[in-house]
């Protein structure tokens, strides 16, 4: 519906759009380092490779990338369902006024956005939508864990932290108010 709507909007100026996809449409994996990934196509079948372990036979259908990160540390990943993104570039035709320059999903412009908020001890990031929640956590100079998931931000936290161990307790919150009682957090709300 979003794309259609975009298709109908009449640009009258020239310029150049980023879209930004909500976590709903994206998938995210942190993917262990590999030396030897040489070029494009062997990264994008390693990435294809890790998402098919964890999301099967649907994960061919999807167009992945991986963030840079610092050689040896895992790097964090998404895909996102290739006609989506076909969808999103015919909404910008060739010769039209509005040029399509990126898509990105909200987690990584989030990251690229707060990044310098990040401490060098770690965090986690918490990006809350109505009934969805994406928390990553960066520790030791690397993304180490990501879920996307439906339900309560708060929930799925906590369950991550019982999931994983020696994790930070200070968490970076976009999208909604810390709780007035939390055991065990430091809430650092980012505004928007």
């Amino acid at each position: 519906e979003a794309v259609a709507t975009l298709k109908t909007l009449e640009w009258t100026k020239r310029c150049k759009v980023t879209v930004v996809l909500s976590n709903h449409f994206v998938r995210y994996a942190v993917i262990p380092w590999s030396d030897g990934l040489a070029t494009p196509a062997g990264e994008e079948a390693y990435l294809r490779h890790h998402f098919g372990k964890i999301h099967g036979e649907r994960a061919k259908s999807w167009t992945p990338r991986a963030s840079e990160e610092r050689r040896g540390l895992p790097r964090l990943a998404s895909a996102i369902d290739t006609a989506l993104l076909e969808e999103l570039r015919s909404a910008f035709p060739p010769g039209g006024k509005a040029t399509l320059v990126s898509v990105q999903p909200e987690l990584m412009e989030a990251i690229n956005r707060w990044r310098d908020a990040i401490p060098r001890e770690g965090a986690w990031l918490v990006l809350a939508e109505p009934e969805r929640a994406c928390v990553a956590m960066h520790r030791e100079g690397g993304w180490r864990s990501v879920q996307n998931a439906k339900g309560d931000w708060l929930t799925l936290l906590d369950r991550e932290r019982f999931r994983l161990h020696d994790v930070p307790d200070v968490v970076l919150l976009a999208g909604a108010r810390p709780p007035a009682k939390s055991e065990g957090w430091q809430f650092r709300e980012l505004a928007a």
